[in-house]
């Protein structure tokens, strides 16, 4: 580092620094692979700041996803998915989610859904990407549907 380390208060101050590294590193990895934004080709400056804007948050939700998964493997579900999604991924899942759901329990099937297999190990981004955005598509459907028959029940 180019940075004072004179004091063991500067010391510790870059060591968090370099620890954070390692998350912005997966964050980016999230956003290129797991989002495919490096695949979407995109020439100007406003289309990728546009692009930027909608992949970003879905780039910190895998990572999210990911992260809180590993640090507690075996916490509810409901800590990292809301009810609608929940709702929606215990529909559609290839494997039938347990009644109570662990936070490993919804990565796998959520990678799942992206194509991963068991046997290949653990998910990766592109997996992950690929099922995350086939479940946030399904529950978006969820809920325009519920939201129309809640309208129609209104009027």
């Amino acid at each position: 580092t180019t940075e004072p380390v004179d004091t063991p208060e500067q010391l510790l101050a870059i060591v968090d620094i370099y620890r954070a590294r390692w998350r912005i590193e997966e964050f980016f990895k999230a956003l290129k692979t797991g989002c495919e934004f490096e695949r979407k080709q995109l020439e100007s400056y406003d289309a990728l700041v546009n692009a930027l804007a909608v992949y970003a948050p879905i780039a910190w939700r895998l990572l999210h996803l990911r992260a809180e998964t590993s640090r507690a493997p075996t916490a509810p579900a409901s800590s990292i998915l809301d009810a609608d999604e929940l709702l929606v991924l215990r529909k559609i899942a290839r494997k039938p989610l347990p009644l109570n759901p662990t936070r490993r329990d919804v990565l796998l099937a959520i990678a799942r859904l992206g194509g991963h297999l068991k046997h290949n190990g653990e998910p990766g981004w592109q997996t992950l990407g690929r099922g995350w955005e086939r479940l946030i598509a399904r529950v978006e459907g969820f809920r325009v549907c519920a939201d129309l028959f809640t309208t129609k029940d209104q009027s």
